[in-house]
């Protein structure tokens, strides 16, 4: 048992067992903390022995504790506007499905509101078809719609295009793609920049009440994530109205989890060439500045698009001859400047690279800045990395670059993976135990709202590799369950430079737990993707807790 020192704890955890994700087994079955830190582990006896006559006692009753998830990408501003103002489709399994959930907000609207949507993906419908603007004509027809698919694209009715100046005549933007039928009218699905087409035409509330809704969404989508155990979050590509929501709100002392910021940057969308250039040096901050419980961190840049709708930048065709015709996000002949620009003057730099030849060139970027000006302070990392060449690892291995993984896209869009590229191939898709035996900091996360935010569908992805049809994507890249669990955990808090305060159940940390409604040890791997929370503490302090 670890020493509590001088003084009674002000909570005991007992009757564990107590999954620390510093090793590989439960590190205990009781725990002690006191001022919102872990102050001591040990068996049931020892710990309870500490407690004095006002040390409240937590009787796990054999349920397991684990660290708090850390989901080290995680878009939360929109999952909030979603779940406060739009709809959420992730459950949807058919295209009738989706029409009632969107009936029921368009019921409760306003004549001519917008009704903003997200989670939805081909595959998961049983007619394994995208919806079109004829299917959201039929239940909001007066109502302008725009559903945003998983990645890469959305679908919106024929409102929002006639408000967006898109008809059967022209109309397309010109970095974009909008699909047409053998007619040549628009279906309503939408590629790349030409949802910005679309968005352009919604109406601005103003700085001041943007801001005010984006202060609404944070506090709705943090105080649904804590339900599951999320205990950290970091957000890729904030905005400025963004973070002074951020900040607003956690002055108010209504966030009630940890929130990494990365600032927006180069490529984050096909429509606009750049976002911050030449002010980094002006900011007078820079990648770790901030608390413990708001900070800020990498820049978030990117380059291609995604697998499943094949605008992945590859080395070799997709399956059916293509290569990604979308613009590259950014000018990859300045990603080195990019890169020299940031890293210089101590930001951090967290890049989108989903086909190969993207890692490649990010990769080799990293590569011959960081040969130039090594330092310590900083932690670079490619963000989602699925199909790392040995050239790639060689220089991630070299740099101590990490990889910011999403293994939950295996369940819900795995089974697209097979038009995009051969199955060969995918048994090497998100390759989280080749990462991790090259010695490769993986942090893995969900990516909301491009999966889930239920941390443990994606961890049981990571350890099964099963798409929601029953396909697996490689058994030789599957990890065990505690890999997993220290990929949610600890590495993301390494990507975030928390490792000291949270990620793990160790004394001297900070006291951020998931209590879980059985033995996260033992169960059978199918089960993993049921486990329940039932309760959530951070910095000691309760801020979730089931009613059971």
């Amino acid at each position: 048992m670890h020493g509590l020192g001088d003084g009674y704890p002000d909570t005991v955890l007992i009757n564990g067992p107590i999954y620390s994700a510093a090793g590989d087994d439960a590190a205990a079955s009781a725990m002690a903390i006191r001022d919102g830190v872990i102050a001591a582990l040990g068996c049931t006896d020892e710990i309870q022995a500490l407690a004095g006559d006002r040390t409240r006692v937590i009787d796990l009753k054999e349920r397991s504790a684990i660290p708090g998830i850390v989901d080290s990408h995680n878009h939360l501003p929109t999952a909030g506007a979603m779940m406060s103002d739009g709809v959420l489709l992730f459950d949807a399994e058919s295209i009738s499905d989706l029409q009632e959930i969107v009936l029921a907000r368009v019921r409760g609207a306003e004549p001519g509101e917008w009704i903003l949507g997200a989670g939805w993906i081909e595959n998961q419908f049983a007619e394994w078809r995208m919806p079109t603007r004829w299917d959201l004509d039929e239940v909001a027809p007066d109502n302008p719609v725009i559903l945003n698919r998983l990645f890469g694209m959305c679908v919106v009715n024929s409102r929002a295009l006639e408000l967006a100046g898109i008809t059967e005549d022209g109309g397309d933007p010109e970095r974009g793609i909008v699909d047409r039928d053998e007619s040549g009218r628009p279906t309503g699905i939408l590629r790349a920049g030409a949802e910005e087409a679309v968005r352009s035409a919604m109406p601005d509330p103003g700085a001041g009440e943007r801001v005010r809704q984006y202060e609404r969404y944070i506090a709705a989508a943090a105080a649904e994530y804590v339900r599951y155990g999320i205990t950290s979050v970091l957000d890729p590509g904030v905005p400025p109205m963004v973070m002074r929501a951020y900040q607003n709100v956690c002055e108010r002392g209504d966030l009630p989890l940890r929130v990494n910021m990365m600032p927006v940057w180069y490529g984050l969308r096909p429509s606009e060439d750049k976002n911050l250039p030449g002010r980094l040096d002006h900011l007078g901050i820079r990648t770790n500045f901030g608390d413990d419980r708001l900070r800020i961190g990498a820049l978030k840049m990117a380059i291609d698009g995604g697998l499943g709708s094949k605008t992945a930048l590859m080395n070799d065709p997709f399956r059916d001859g293509s290569w990604s015709e979308i613009p590259l996000r950014l000018d990859a002949e300045m990603l080195r400047n990019w890169f020299t620009e940031g890293h210089s003057i101590g930001w951090s730099i967290g890049i989108h690279c989903c086909g190969d030849r993207a890692q490649d060139m990010a990769c080799e970027a990293f590569d011959s800045v960081l040969k130039e000006m090594p330092r310590d302070d900083v932690r670079h990392n490619i963000i989602h990395g699925y199909f790392p060449t040995e050239h790639s690892l060689e220089l991630m291995r070299r740099h101590d670059l990490a990889v910011s993984a999403q293994p939950g896209f295996i369940w819900v869009e795995g089974d697209l993976y097979f038009e995009a590229v051969t199955a060969e191939k995918l048994t090497g898709f998100t390759p989280l135990k080749t990462y991790d035996e090259e010695g490769i900091v993986v942090a893995c996360n969900s990516d909301m709202t491009s999966a889930h935010y239920n941390p443990f569908w994606g961890l049981h992805s990571a350890v099964t590799r099963r798409t929601s049809r029953g396909e697996v994507l490689g058994d030789e890249e599957k990890v065990d369950r505690f890999t997993a669990l220290r990929m949610m955990t600890r590495n993301g808090a390494y990507l975030m430079f928390w490792e000291d305060v949270t990620g793990s159940l160790e004394p001297g940390k900070a006291a951020d737990i998931a209590v879980l409604d059985r033995d996260f040890g033992e169960i059978p791997d199918e089960q993993l993707r049921d486990l329940v929370v039932d309760m959530t503490m951070v910095d000691g302090e309760m801020v979730y807790q089931r009613d059971h």
